[in-house]
């Protein structure tokens, strides 16, 4: 795994747990994710980006808050606390790619495993209620899109544990 700087986080979590796992589409490259993260005016980051060829990229440490999924907007998430920002209890993964694309083998397999991972440290339940997509929580946002389903991410985060 990878670790990058990006300074848009918070430090800790305001004494919440982490007990889901949101998912995203970069909607480019990880090059231009990357960029976008280390620039303070963006005020966006993820906890993880997972490029096309399986390589893994860390950006926040789990314990801290990284600012991924922040504005709700017509929310479909059974889970989402009320009046508490989504941040402070998810863990955002970026996906390299745009919204149409399928994911790539080595993509799928490590974005399976690392949410098996998370899933086994912070004992979120691997099911669809706990792995989301972003446009779950802002229904104007297309992501993570068609081609990252999050019930085949359950699937195969299961086989990993």
């Amino acid at each position: 795994m990878l670790k990058e700087y990006t300074p848009n986080f918070w430090s800790g979590r305001r004494g919440h747990k982490p007990f889901g796992v949101v998912l995203h589409i970069v909607e480019g490259s990880a090059s231009s994710c990357i960029n976008w993260f280390k620039n303070p005016k963006s005020k966006v980051s993820a906890h993880y980006l997972i490029k096309q060829n399986g390589t893994i990229i860390k950006f926040v440490e789990e314990e801290n808050t990284a600012w991924h999924a922040g504005i709700v907007n017509k929310p479909t998430w059974k889970l989402l606390k009320a009046g508490i920002n989504p941040n402070l209890y998810t863990i955002g993964i970026e996906h390299e790619g745009w919204a149409g694309d399928e994911m790539s083998c080595e993509q799928f397999r490590a974005s399976g495993k690392l949410i098996a991972e998370i899933a086994k440290r912070w004992n979120i339940p691997l099911d669809r209620n706990h792995i989301i997509g972003h446009k779950e929580i802002c229904r104007y946002k297309t992501c993570p899109g068609s081609g990252i389903l999050p019930s085949n991410l359950v699937c195969e985060a299961l086989k990993n544990i």
